[in-house]
């Protein structure tokens, strides 16, 4: 049986993580691979959605300076630099089956007011991250460093992130946002996690963006500044990946590729040219 707990701190453990790209149209026949030997992943722990067949999406927003300090950070970054980037993640599922019974469209959506605002490091390869869940319309007071506390956060994590948000000399804010449906995988304890990332778009901030009561769906998020053409696969591991995933791999020729996000999604909303 899975041990929920152990599997949650493994998601958010010091582990390598490898990415890869592959064509749109190799998506499907991945996934049905990938299913054959990996168990789907749907969160189980506390006010998670019950309801059968669910679309898992993600909507991440990515934070940086005025002058966008952190994106210049990144790409100034030498071989073996330790890097670092601060981002909220919302996730909400989506269940087009209730579309005849739904009388308004948010109830074929279930979503939460809470972000994951989750500090990353990259090291080479390996990868970790100090999160908290954090009420969205906290956010802001947050970021600027203005006091603000809630029921059940880690006061060391807090200190965490209020010192990188403190480091860069200008208050940090909503700087670009990502979305795509995710497809994960995982393994029993959590030391194999399998993601496919499809449909990535990328946005500006909402002008409503910690305000709305709404979950962050594609529809609210305004006009779409670019889009990957491409599906990302991630593997994040504790131990090595096991043969018939890397065999797997390259059997489509999968790309390795040092892709991110929050790069790909500053450049599309400040119109930077590659």
């Amino acid at each position: 049986m899975l041990n929920v707990e152990s599997a949650a701190a493994n998601l958010s453990a010091e582990r390598q993580e490898l990415r890869y790209l592959i064509p749109l149209e190799q998506a499907q026949p991945v996934a049905r691979a990938l299913g054959e030997r990996l168990a789907h992943h749907r969160f189980r722990g506390p006010a998670a959605n019950t309801l059968p067949r669910p679309q898992h999406f993600v909507t991440t927003v990515y934070f940086d300076t005025p002058e966008r300090h952190a994106f210049r950070a990144l790409r100034a970054a030498r071989p073996g630099e330790v890097l670092r980037k601060l981002r909220a993640r919302e996730y909400y599922d989506l269940h087009p089956s209730l579309a005849e019974l739904a009388t308004d469209p948010r109830q074929v959506v279930r979503g939460q007011r809470a972000v994951w605002l989750e500090l990353k490091f990259r090291d080479g390869t390996r990868t970790g991250k100090r999160r908290l869940d954090v009420p969205r319309a906290a956010v802001p007071d947050l970021l600027s460093g203005a006091p603000a506390i809630w029921p059940g956060s880690d006061p060391e994590v807090l200190r965490e992130i209020r010192a990188f948000c403190a480091g860069w000399g200008q208050s940090l804010r909503a700087d670009c946002l990502v979305h795509y449906r995710r497809l994960p995988w995982q393994d029993a304890d959590g030391a194999l996690r399998v993601t496919m990332d499809l449909g990535v778009e990328f946005f500006g901030p909402p002008v409503d963006l910690w305000r709305n009561d709404h979950a962050l769906t594609r529809a609210h998020l305004g006009p779409r500044k670019g889009k990957l053409q491409r599906a990302i696969i991630e593997l994040k591991c504790r131990n090595a990946p096991p043969p018939w995933l890397l065999d797997l791999l390259a059997a489509i020729r999968a790309e390795t590729t040092r892709l991110s996000k929050f790069e790909e999604a500053s450049q599309a909303v400040h119109a930077v040219p590659d």
